[in-house]
């Protein structure tokens, strides 16, 4: 067995932590020891890395072995240890502090002085599933073959790379237009995985006109029009649509249909543990495809492994009494939510008179007085949420209390006072307040699947219900996801309801999900985002305002919005945990709690882990760098079953 000594590595100021190993041999799961016995598959040293990624386990050093029982509501990647990136493979990985950077897939990585670039050194013998070698040929297929070719669809490249650059064949230098250190946390997510930033150029490459004359032919002779149809549906991820793809994933596809995934472990996968032991632990998982109602059934009977993606709070009790019988446990998981329920207030609402009442501020204060948050938390989450204002948790490190508490307690008489202040002190024959237009006032409440959960649509009828005991007439919308996405994605909606996640502290640093002006799930200032982004292109240069036929799109916004966008633009031109950051976040959060656009009702909601008793290396948390329920695949790789 070879000896894993971990090795602290100074890397552009940044500490890297690189496996290495010394000894003899690697060990193996049995199933492929019989492989290369018979001559099938090369020995493990060959397959894996000349320095593997080293895993500390969780908990112990698991068993090999075994077939994962896990089941989804669909067919894409976003299920219980799917084939999603959070499932182990990403460039870069986050050390157990939660904040640091080291090696994950790339070896290490220096980040420059400036930030404005990012060199990625790559591990040499890393293999994709196939054998074939992971080279920086597959960064530049990505960029400039997919993400840069207009025929070709991509979610795009990671946001702060414009260019990438080939040192040699293990070693990429990613570059930005500005400081830019969000690029190294940007490879430790997913935008650092084969979604992204890289893609098997060996294998795509015949699809690609640019390598293959005949690719036209090709793409024909398969069914399709055209040679960039045929590489999007093999190179595609959400679905998967080319189980034959060579992946760097712990397992890989061997089954797809309409009712099944079925995985099998990678010979060729480039980690293993503390002991030398090749990494995944479990042979294969099986994931059947059921309907939502099935799917908690199959759970209450122990017929799942693992489960934790459709799980509820609403549920807990049920998983509780059922537990002993079906041979599993639950895990409560500390929460992440900022709100479990938010609502953005629409300061571009198209109705001149709601407008004008949805931008005062005290109409915003009004809202939030309003809500009873201890009788939320009581009567849906069992008490075990936080009644909180929408802000990010208290473990982020630049926290202020007042954000959690800002204008978050209960008191109605304060809520009617403000309203009447405003000038809203007519009734209708009902009660509800008239608008200045001299009609009844009717706040329309829209929200699609994301706030489809019982407990979601209790806290949306509470809501209602408090605020028409203030004089607010309240209508409860619930529309299809491609209505939903249609309406918040423009100016022409109401109050937009979403759960507000990505709000620890790395996310709020990579993905700022609700704080910012741009288009985000709570929708509040849809036109302004639109000016201020075409605005933002025109002034670094990517695009003209002759782009734009003339004239900026959307609407101009206030002076303090264009402020509140610059704060989130040099935010993130400072390393994060920095004093310039954190000086540049607080004012973001600041201007957040004293203008409420958001409202949040109670948040940290836990989570059930529904695990087979047998389970080994569960993860009782969510590691302060995730933040959303697909970051648990990111334990996959070291479950085991205990013998």
């Amino acid at each position: 067995v070879k000896r894993i000594i971990l090795i602290p590595v100074l890397v552009g100021g940044l500490i890297c932590l690189v496996g290495t190993t010394i000894g003899l041999a690697y060990n193996e799961a049995p199933m492929l020891r019989e492989l290369v016995a018979a001559g099938e598959l090369p020995p493990v040293e060959e397959r894996l890395p000349e320095e593997p990624a080293v895993l500390k386990p969780l908990e112990e050093i698991g068993q090999y072995g075994g077939t994962l029982h896990t089941f989804a509501i669909n067919n894409l990647p976003w299920g219980d240890l799917e084939e999603e990136p959070e499932r182990g493979t990403y460039l870069l990985r986050f050390a157990e502090d939660g904040i640091t950077v080291e090696g994950n897939i790339a070896k290490g990585y220096k980040l420059a002085d400036d930030a404005k670039s990012l060199t990625i050194y790559l591990r040499k013998g890393l293999k994709w599933s196939d054998g074939y070698p992971f080279t920086a040929d597959d960064f530049l297929f990505m960029f400039e073959d997919l993400h840069e070719n207009d025929k070709i669809s991509t979610w795009g490249p990671p946001p702060a790379v414009k260019r990438v650059k080939k040192i040699d064949d293990y070693t990429v230098r990613l570059e930005a237009d500005e400081p830019s250190p969000v690029m190294l946390l940007e490879m430790a997510q997913w935008f650092g995985s084969d979604w992204r930033s890289f893609q098997p150029k060996h294998y795509l490459k015949k699809w690609h006109i640019k390598y293959n004359p005949k690719a036209n032919e090709l793409a024909k002779k398969e069914g399709f029009d055209n040679w960039w149809s045929a590489l999007h549906y093999h190179f595609w991820w959400s679905p998967v649509t080319d189980i034959n793809k060579p992946t760097l994933q712990p397992w890989v596809f061997k089954k797809f249909t309409t009712t099944t995934k079925v995985f099998e472990r990678n010979p060729y996968y480039w980690k293993v543990d503390t002991a030398g032991n090749q990494l995944p632990y479990v042979d294969r998982i099986i994931c059947n495809i059921v309907d939502p109602e099935v799917y908690q059934v199959k759970i209450l009977q122990g017929e799942a492994d693992i489960a934790w993606m459709q799980t509820s709070l609403e549920n807990y009790p049920l998983y509780e009494e059922n537990k002993d019988k079906g041979g599993y446990r639950v895990v409560l998981l500390p929460g992440f939510h900022g709100a479990e329920v938010a609502f953005g207030i629409n300061q571009n609402e198209p109705n001149p008179a709601l407008r004008k009442i949805y931008q005062d501020v005290r109409f915003r204060q009004a809202l939030s007085l309003a809500i009873n948050r201890e009788e939320i938390n009581e009567t849906v989450y069992f008490g075990l949420a936080v009644p909180r204002q929408a802000t990010v948790l208290p473990t982020v490190s630049y926290y202020k209390k007042e954000w959690g508490e800002a204008y978050a307690q209960y008191d109605p008489d304060e809520a009617n006072r403000l309203l009447d202040e405003i000038g809203l002190t007519e009734r209708d024959k009902d009660g509800f307040r008239i608008g200045p237009d001299g009609k009844t006032m009717l706040l329309l409440v829209e929200f699609g699947e994301s706030v489809g959960s019982k407990s979601s649509l209790a806290v949306l009828e509470l809501v209602k219900e408090y605020w028409e005991n203030i004089g607010l007439k309240v209508m409860l919308k619930s529309e299809g996801s491609a209505l939903f996405s249609q309406r918040k994605n423009s100016s022409d909606h109401g109050i937009i309801v979403a759960p507000l996640y990505f709000c620890t502290e790395v996310f709020e640093y990579t993905e700022p999900y609700w704080t910012t002006v741009r288009m985000c799930d709570v929708s509040w200032c849809y036109d302004w985002s639109v000016w201020l982004n075409a605005e933002y292109d025109i002034r670094t240069g990517k695009k003209t305002l002759e782009d734009f036929g003339g004239k900026l799109p959307g609407e101009e916004p206030p002076q303090e919005i264009k402020e509140l966008r610059e704060w989130e633009i040099q935010a993130r031109k400072y390393k994060l945990g920095s004093k310039e950051y954190n000086e540049l976040v607080q004012k973001i959060h600041d201007w957040h709690a004293k203008n409420l656009v958001v409202i949040g009702t109670v948040g940290m909601a836990p989570h059930p882990l529904i695990v087979n008793k047998n389970l080994g290396n569960v993860p009782k948390a969510f590691a302060p760098f995730m933040g959303w329920l697909g970051d648990l695949n990111y334990y996959a790789e070291q479950l085991f079953f205990k013998q």
